[in-house]
């Protein structure tokens, strides 16, 4: 028994490897607004140039990151996957979308920027300055003066409307006194007012009063960019958060106290871009990758006749597993 098993896997492997070059190429959904999102991505990071990355240590380094991951990131097909997601999520024309950035991967901030304009929803933004190697990490060229750039440049609109330091409890934990300084100058100059709350929770608690606004109600939706602290809550990178689109209540988030939480348990779905290089695989994505030619403008679908196919090979798999089972039974009773 154990045998034909492996015979049937080796197999079922080389018909999977005979059916690859069969596959047809379809475009994806949402071709209008991915390719939108692509171009606004890269006018934005043509704009920034070589200075969309700063230096490896700064006075504002948070955390360490690889830097291959920063060099991912900035392939604007991300925006394409962020447009796929948020019209997933219900994002469309005027919706309200919660939004909140760290300067640890600007270019996925620039992507899913440029994917709400695409999509013509209404972001209410909020940043903080502390970043991840590579990131943005120079104190005169931070997050929020990127976004000041692009935005005096008419890509779009939406600019931060409240920044914190970043770091460990959202308060510039783990920077030095000159850090801090800069990270407040940076906020300064962004004409963002300063979220400087007592504690973590009075940080998630103001973040939570923008995106209600004068509605007093939370956006339909949350889209976080980086590990910032306060989308976890007290319970940090401990908290369950999986990469991409989470729809509804998550049991292991239901005791936890972050923006993520506060979103799922209210049934409001949350866009979480976090390891670059696993959604890259995801996607197709590398660094010589053709814009708009990845996973998310193109999906390999098999053509029906394959599908038929499939279908009887599965079904014939399927009964030579059931007659190896039923004579095995046979063979025991005997």
């Amino acid at each position: 028994m154990v045998k034909r098993l492996w015979l049937l896997l080796a197999a079922t492997l080389v018909f999977i490897a005979l059916c690859q070059p069969f596959l047809q190429a379809r475009p994806t959904l949402y071709q209008t607004e991915k390719r939108a999102a692509l171009a606004l991505a890269e006018q934005a990071q043509a704009l920034l140039g070589p200075r969309i990355s700063g230096p490896e240590y700064s006075w504002i380094t948070t955390t360490l990151a690889p830097p291959e991951a920063k060099r991912l990131s900035r392939h604007p097909d991300f925006a394409a996957v962020a447009v796929g997601w948020l019209k997933q999520a219900g994002a469309g024309p005027g919706s309200r979308v919660a939004v909140n950035l760290s300067g640890s991967f600007p270019a996925l901030n620039i992507a899913v920027l440029a994917a709400i304009e695409a999509v013509g929803a209404k972001p209410v933004i909020t940043s903080s300055v502390g970043a991840s190697t590579w990131g943005a990490t120079d104190p005169e060229f931070t997050w929020l003066d990127m976004e000041r750039e692009l935005t005096a440049a008419g890509l779009w609109r939406w600019r931060t409307v409240a920044a914190s330091l970043g770091g460990v409890g959202d308060a510039g934990g783990g920077l030095t006194p000159e850090g801090k300084e800069l990270a407040h100058s940076a906020i300064r100059r962004s004409g963002a007012d300063l979220i400087a709350a007592a504690d973590l929770q009075g940080a998630i608690g103001r973040r939570l009063q923008l995106y209600r606004g004068e509605a007093n109600e939370l956006p339909p939706l949350l889209v976080n960019v980086g590990g910032s602290h306060v989308l976890f809550g007290e319970a940090g990178h401990r908290a369950p958060l999986p990469q991409g689109l989470n729809r509804g209540y998550h049991p292991l988030l239901g005791a936890q106290d972050g923006l993520a939480a506060a979103f799922l348990q209210t049934n409001r779905p949350v866009i979480h871009f976090i390891n670059v290089r696993q959604l890259a695989a995801q996607y197709g994505i590398s660094e010589n990758t053709p814009p708009g030619t990845s996973g998310a403008f193109v999906s390999r679908q098999p053509p029906p006749i394959l599908r038929i196919l499939a279908g009887c090979w599965l079904a014939g798999v399927l009964w030579l597993l059931w007659r190896g089972k039923a004579g095995f039974s046979t063979a025991t009773v005997k």
